[in-house]
């Protein structure tokens, strides 16, 4: 290339996606943050204008389900005639969400898009001043579900000076229904870069050649913690790529632990709490919503396992954010913390607390497969597995082990209570 070229990637707009758990945000902030997916490609399109880039990638799922809702479809185009204005060239793949059979209203997009068709990997090269400087490779999905290993379908000219694959993919997903294929088969594809979607975490899975997952824009519910955004990739003449990741969230989910260990009222524990929120206040600066989750041993163990406690300080923290625009929202307390007690020692005493914990070790005792297999066969085993249907039969090991540490305590606690009593 005579001169660097420059874009942007981003992908899993999810357009139209509502925002649930806004009862306690103030009317005045909840139709903005409810726009907040609209709001943050809007800062894209906006970034690559300031940028001026030559394209913009979109590699798909640019709306939440297969049932685009009119206001969302509607931005979307809007945005796209003001990257037209600027002479911003778009590419764009449809992905699982967005897919050709999808329903979609009679909107003309303008003449600086492109949609890649779903039949093969169609090349369309990208001019600047009349000169192609890259070429553009794309293949979109016709279905929600694409099992075919697409990545495969890609191959790059000869002549290309720089070219660049688009796809919707699963990258290591053998058995995926979103074309699942290998960094091997994107690499065998010739590409310089590949710009990916479907994950929607960041991540740059290799650099020669790069191999790109921007992740999504905007977090959409509390396990997409973090900032979120786009990449702004400059290449130069002798295709030397530099990515830039650039923040477009419009609220952010976060998550921080409080120890338990050297707490010993209620009074430092709300106080911890507080000073928490205020680092993230401080930090971030926009509006947040908090999952705290409690960690250590100490002796609240007991006090956050009160369900009325624990809700009455939800209320009164969310209370204390009323008003308030860069907000911290504590959405929800988790109990990942163990009561102040050397189990050890506690299993030597021949009682039902004793026998209890000593089954607890058998189970942790063993390697982590095994471990897992037992969890599993004990929880499907459980009437509370059949009512949750294909969601209980594919919960995951992480969560597994999860729900059996915190019940391992818990099953313990109220054991040690009716001794007690």
């Amino acid at each position: 290339m005579s001169e660097s070229l420059r874009f942007i990637q981003c992908g899993d707009l999810h357009l139209g996606s509502p925002f649930h758990d806004l009862a306690f945000v103030d009317e005045r902030w909840r139709r903005s943050i409810g726009q907040a997916p609209v709001r943050a490609f809007q800062k894209i399109v906006q970034l690559a204008i300031e940028k001026n880039v030559h394209a913009v990638l979109i590699t798909g799922d640019v709306y939440t389900s297969r049932e685009h809702n009119l206001t969302a479809q509607l931005d979307y185009v809007r945005l796209l005639h003001k990257l037209a204005q600027h002479g911003i060239q778009v590419f764009a793949v449809l992905g699982n969400h967005d897919p050709q059979d999808a329903w979609q209203a009679k909107i003309p997009l303008p003449a600086n898009v492109h949609v890649f068709g779903t039949e093969k990997a169609e090349r369309v090269p990208l001019c600047v001043d009349g000169e192609e400087v890259a070429a553009i490779y794309g293949q979109s999905y016709a279905k929600a579900e694409q099992r075919e290993n697409l990545a495969r379908n890609f191959r790059r000219s000869a002549a290309d000076k720089y070219a660049i694959g688009l796809l919707h993919t699963q990258v290591g997903g053998t058995h995926s229904a979103y074309a699942p294929c290998t960094i091997q088969d994107l690499k065998e594809s010739g590409m310089d870069y590949w710009a990916l979607g479907h994950v929607h975490k960041r991540q740059i899975l290799q650099e020669q050649p790069y191999i790109v997952y921007a992740g999504n824009p905007q977090g959409l519910d509390c396990t997409e913690i973090g900032p979120r955004g786009c990449y702004y990739v400059e290449v130069g003449p002798y295709g030397t790529a530099t990515l830039t990741f650039l923040d477009t969230s419009i609220v952010r989910w976060e998550q921080a632990d409080i120890s338990l260990d050297g707490l010993e009222s209620v009074s430092e524990l709300r106080e911890s709490v507080r000073f928490t929120k205020e680092k993230i206040r401080k930090e971030i600066g926009k509006p947040t919503f908090l999952d705290i989750h409690f960690i250590g041993s100490g002796s609240l163990y007991h006090v956050i396992n009160n369900s009325e406690a624990t809700q009455y300080w939800l209320e009164g923290w969310r209370e204390e954010e009323r008003g308030k625009y860069a907000f911290v929202m504590v959405e929800r307390l988790r109990n990942l913390a163990r009561p102040k007690i050397n189990p050890a020692e506690r299993s030597q005493l021949p009682d039902t607390v004793g026998d209890y914990l000593n089954i607890a070790a058998q189970l942790e005792a063993l390697d982590e497969e095994e471990k897992i297999k037992a969890l599993r066969q004990i929880f499907l085993q459980r009437g509370e597995a059949d009512r949750l249907g294909n969601y209980g039969r594919d919960i995951s090991a992480a969560r597994l082990s999860e729900a059996f540490e915190k019940a391992k305590w818990l099953g313990m606690q109220r054991l040690m209570e009716d001794r007690k009593g």
